[in-house]
Parts: C-alpha cells; sequence; structure tokens
C-alpha cells in the first residue's frame, strides 16, 4: 500500500470512530430521555435577576445542599451517586450517598462539581425567547434519570407539579 493510502484509510478510520462515538451517545440520551425514570428535583432560590439576563433561568437544586463536596478536579468523572427516596409523584430527598449505584433500580443520580460545588443538576435551563414570565413559578425540575446515573433535565414544574412552557419532551 502506498503511504498516500493508508493516509486516507487512517483518516477514514479515524473519523469512523468519532461518528460512532458521537452515533452512541446521542442514542444514549435518546433513550434516557424516551425510558428514564422520572425524577422530580426542588429548586433552592436563585436570583430572580437571571431571568433577566437572556433567554435562561439560572438553577439552583435544594437537594445539592445537603451533598458532600465531590473529590476530585472540576470537571472530573464523577465519583459518587446521590441515592434518591421518591414519592408516589416522583419528587426526591436525598436518602444517601454513595461510591457506585446501588443494586436494585433505586434512583441515584450522578454527583457533579461545579464553581467548587457539589451539585446533581444543571446551573441553567434555557427557553425560548419572550416566554421568561412564564417559568417565575418554577419549583421543581423535572429529570429523566437512567439506570446509570445519567440525568437529563426535560422541564421545570410549578408549585403544583404543573408543566411549564412549551411541549418538550
Amino acid at each position: 500500500m502506498s503511504r498516500g493510502l493508508l493516509a486516507r484509510a487512517a483518516v477514514a478510520a479515524a473519523l469512523a470512530l468519532v461518528l460512532g462515538v458521537s452515533l452512541k451517545a446521542v442514542v444514549d440520551r435518546e433513550r434516557t430521555l424516551e425510558q428514564g425514570r422520572i425524577v422530580l428535583l426542588r429548586l433552592a432560590p436563585v436570583d430572580p435577576r437571571s431571568l433577566m439576563q437572556g433567554d435562561y433561568m439560572a438553577l439552583r437544586f435544594a437537594i445539592d445542599g445537603e451533598l458532600p463536596a465531590p473529590l476530585g478536579e472540576e470537571g472530573a468523572s464523577p465519583t459518587a451517586y446521590a441515592l434518591l427516596a421518591l414519592d408516589a409523584e416522583g419528587r426526591a430527598r436525598l436518602a444517601g450517598v454513595a461510591d457506585a449505584l446501588p443494586a436494585g433500580g433505586s434512583a441515584a443520580m450522578r454527583i457533579r462539581r461545579r464553581d467548587g460545588r457539589a451539585t446533581i443538576g444543571p446551573n441553567a435551563f434555557f427557553f425560548q425567547e419572550g416566554t421568561a414570565a412564564v417559568y417565575e413559578a418554577a419549583h421543581w425540575g423535572e429529570f429523566r434519570v437512567a439506570p446509570d446515573g445519567t440525568a437529563l433535565l426535560t422541564h421545570l414544574r410549578d408549585e403544583a407539579l404543573n408543566r411549564l412552557g412549551g411541549q418538550r419532551r
């Protein structure tokens, strides 16, 4: 084989690998959105002015205040999981923290480190321009949680657990 042909084959193999890994990530996220367990986390008070900064709401979750500081560097892979007890409506409370996923299908979410703090959720919720007033009543974050602890924020809910805003997943 010529050197040029080998180089093209290597580029094609690398491209196939990148595309394969990307496709797997997309499929995993879609599976979580379709099949993940619904978990509701109470929002902690945030600065209401963040609604005026753009088309997003700054978020904090009440449960984050109960989490221990995670080990490792900022952005490092999670090494701990928040074990959650759910009520009949899916509202979560912290039942414990573990270094590994629990057996038996209990709800667990990965603990991450952001801005020097432990958290289990994202720090922002983005919404359509001009709809900020709809989200002022947010009291709960709705997540879809996969068995591996991956959690995707899908909706915000009001105090009565009604979904706010347009129909997203």
